[in-house]
């Protein structure tokens, strides 16, 4: 098996270029017409011929990518090594190795192979070419697999070929949990082509209708080895590991990595290079036959997504609101953000004393979504031998297919934001790179995007990045073409659909807002809490509801990222009694998990290591993340529901307003966090970075659906955290002097 001739893997560079056949020669035209990468699931149920063809053309020929032998010599057009790009191996790809990686790293490059930008500005630039190279090649493969039709069927399945893009997966969306009967309830959920019914595919192939085996469902290694069988050369196995335990003692330990601490100072190990299968929520202990092959416990990946509801008194049912932190939510604030750079990363792009520090960003969902999909660690067996998905750890997350559909889903929020932020009221430094602010934008928005090189040889760099229709796609909220008029682009008439789908879609801040205000209070008569389309049917001046200002609130997160020794963990975020089970879990029967902050790390990996990680750590650099209380907190009021505060912890057990006079003393006596790692309960004092702040500030939201919410005047209530572990205070320096919350 070999990948197609048109992957030369003897040419001295692979020219990245984007998908470009048939398009507008003219690159720079701002009215470019160009193919939109579409939603999964709209493509894969799609009834449209073009798109049939297309799914006839993708599961051939992506099966054939992932079977494609790494070793061979066309193994760099393989999945496993494109994969493998974004971590583990951490071997060259496109590019030579170093003659002395120590004259590198003096010179301020990273190890050949070292490709990691998580943490970085950059993050949300070097992913770009990353979906484009693997975009790019799997065209290569779907075009070869067309030239096996004849006639005009060959004829329509390359014009398929060259109008497909790959989809996105819009998991902040809610969708309906059953195709077949869109009345019943919508949610989160995974894409359908991920699960276990379509782990075959109906297709068309030359000779007629047939199927063919579904590589989306997991990724199986070639040949039925393992990533780290000692049948693969040592360049390409999952690399043994060195890790530092916390009394400062090195260990290396056997094949086996990336690892884990426990709460008992005792080694955790994740065998990723004894698995065949990629896995998601594996629930079992050690090596076990079904981890080798692969678990995907994709139940519990959709129930971790899906909301929880509230159980009002006197009811049976969970028929309240939502207790945990809206997703849709998390989403929509995102475009409210007014700088890129703050946008992008969890990497503070200036100052966080600054009175407009902020701390969600893109980045910060992108790390959640990982161990949302990925599933946090399962317990250990007694040789502490423990079970991971593959998405939640960085160094082996590209294996996981679900890891492309995912960011693609970034790539294109990272577009939304772009294009909204095209506008006069955006100053130019806050649109993209801002070197008059960060002193590392300069060089960053011009440092090679490594190994991705463009058809020139050079590599790409992030103001290369920063226009996708040049780069042959856009998305299908971003398609100038229907409001292009005798020639002329309507600009603001797109902004105002773009936001309109944004409010609809995702806004549930704005929707919660109008709830609260069309719903009767606690022991008032008249309606509960129920969609909003009903209360809007029967308000006298609904519209009203949907325009005002609210207190909102919200949980800021700090920490070094690589602090501590690399490890991931959680910083999870409870409204009542703090469960006993581990992993914390949002839908268990305290029902007080509100939100988690992720730290997507991996820990040292030897003598091969990731330069970046490494830097981070020297440098001990900060990320933020944050969790939005507002919408859990609105259900908590208007359903009255009862918390109990900790023994010895006097307060209120009830939440009777949402005015900070109330708000802030409930959560004073009922607001609880707790790190985790490695299926286990972390001292603050092992992490004394992380630190826990709760802000008060301002939502407006508009009846005008062309316009979208601001969020603004936070400041830190100090009462809540002060003298809590890894509770900010007014000592701690992480805000203006002055600035906190006072009644």
């Amino acid at each position: 098996m070999a990948p197609p001739s048109s992957l030369n893997a003897a040419a001295p560079f692979y020219g990245v270029t984007g998908i470009q056949a048939g398009l507008n020669a003219n690159a720079k035209d701002p009215l470019r017409k160009v193919p939109a990468r579409m939603e999964l699931d709209d493509w894969f149920l799609s009834k449209d011929v073009v798109h049939q063809n297309q799914r006839s053309l993708f599961f051939p020929a992506f099966l054939k990518f992932c079977e494609e032998d790494p070793q061979g010599q066309s193994g760099k057009f393989s999945f496993f090594q494109i994969a493998g790009i974004h971590g583990q191996p951490i071997i060259p790809w496109d590019e030579p190795a170093n003659a002395s990686e120590v004259q590198a790293r003096e010179a301020g490059q990273r190890n050949r192979g070292s490709y990691c930008h998580h943490g970085e500005t950059t993050f949300a630039t070097w992913h770009r070419p990353y979906m484009m190279l693997l975009e790019q090649v799997i065209y290569e493969y779907m075009k070869e697999y067309a030239q096996t039709f004849s006639g005009k069927e060959r004829d329509d399945m390359l014009y398929a070929a060259g109008q497909w893009r790959l989809p996105y997966w819009d998991w902040a969306a809610k969708k309906p949990t059953d195709w077949n009967d869109l009345g019943k309830k919508w949610d989160y959920n995974l894409p359908v082509a991920f699960l276990e019914k379509h782990k075959e595919v109906d297709v068309k192939k030359p000779a007629g209708p047939g199927k063919v085996r579904n590589a989306l469902y997991a990724f199986k290694m070639p040949g039925g080895l393992t990533m780290g069988d000692a049948k693969l050369k040592p360049q390409f196995q999952i690399r043994n590991g060195q890790t530092q335990l916390r009394d400062g003692t090195r260990i290396t330990i056997p094949v086996g990595t990336p690892l884990f601490f426990s709460d008992r100072d005792e080694l955790t190990l994740v065998q990723y290079s004894s698995a065949q299968g990629t896995s998601r929520y594996p629930p079992g202990q050690g090596v076990t036959k079904e981890w080798i092959n692969g678990i995907q416990n994709n139940e519990a990946l959709i129930r971790t997504l899906q909301d929880e509801k509230a159980f009002p008194k006197g009811t049976d049912d969970a028929t309240g609101g939502v207790v945990n932190e809206s997703l849709r939510d998390a989403y929509a604030r995102l475009f409210s953000i007014k700088r890129f750079e703050d946008f992008a990363s969890t990497q503070p792009s200036q100052e966080l004393r600054a009175a407009d520090a902020v701390y969600q960003n893109v980045e910060n969902l992108h790390n959640d979504m990982h161990v949302w999909c990925g599933g946090n660690m399962a317990p250990p067996n007694r040789n502490l031998q423990a079970q991971a998905g593959h998405m939640s750890n960085p160094s082996v997350a590209a294996f996981d297919p679900l890891f492309w559909f995912h960011h693609c889903n970034i790539d294109r929020t990272i577009a939304i934001w772009q294009e909204i932020s095209e506008i006069d009221s955006v100053p130019e430094r806050d649109r993209w790179f801002d070197k008059t602010r960060n002193k590392y934008s300069e060089k960053a928005v011009k440092a090679d995007l490594r190994p991705f090189h463009k058809a020139d040889g050079a590599y790409w760099t992030s103001n290369d990045t920063r226009y996708i229709a040049p780069l042959g796609y856009t998305y299908p909220i971003l398609d100038k073409q229907p409001f292009i008029v005798n020639g002329v682009y309507q600009k603001d008439a797109h902004i105002g659909a773009i936001n309109r789908e944004l409010n609809t879609k995702y806004n549930t801040a704005r929707t919660a807002a109008a709830k609260a205000a069309l719903t009767a209070d606690p022991g008032q008569s008249g309606p509960g809490l129920m969609k909003l389309s009903a209360l809007m049917a029967t308000a006298p001046n609904p519209e009203t509801a949907l325009d005002q200002t609210v207190n909102d609130y919200a949980v800021n997160v700090v920490y070094e990222k690589m602090g501590f020794g690399g490890q991931p963990f959680t910083v999870n975020i409870f409204i009542g009694k703090v469960p006993t089970a581990i992993p914390f879990d949002f839908h268990d029967e305290e029902g007080s998990l509100v939100g988690q902050v992720y730290n997507f790390t991996s820990p040292d990996e030897g003598e091969v290591r990731c330069e970046n990680c490494a830097g981070q750590a020297i440098e001990k650099t900060l990320a933020t993340g944050r969790v939005v209380l507002t919408n859990s907190l609105i259900t908590r009021w208007k359903d009255a529901l009862t918390h109990t505060p900790d023994p010895g912890v006097t307060g209120p057990t009830v939440l009777t307003s949402m005015e900070p006079t109330d708000v802030v003393p409930f959560l004073a006596a009922n607001l609880h966090w707790r790190i985790t790692a490695a299926n286990g309960l972390v001292d603050f004092a092992a992490v004394p970075s992380v630190k826990v702040a709760v802000v008060v500030g301002k939502a407006e939201h508009f009846a005008d659906d062309t316009k979208l919410s601001h969020y603004h005047g936070y400041r830190p209530a100090y009462q809540i955290t002060v003298g809590k572990p890894g509770g900010v205070g007014p000592e701690d320096h992480l805000y203006p002097e002055g600035s906190e919350w006072r009644p």
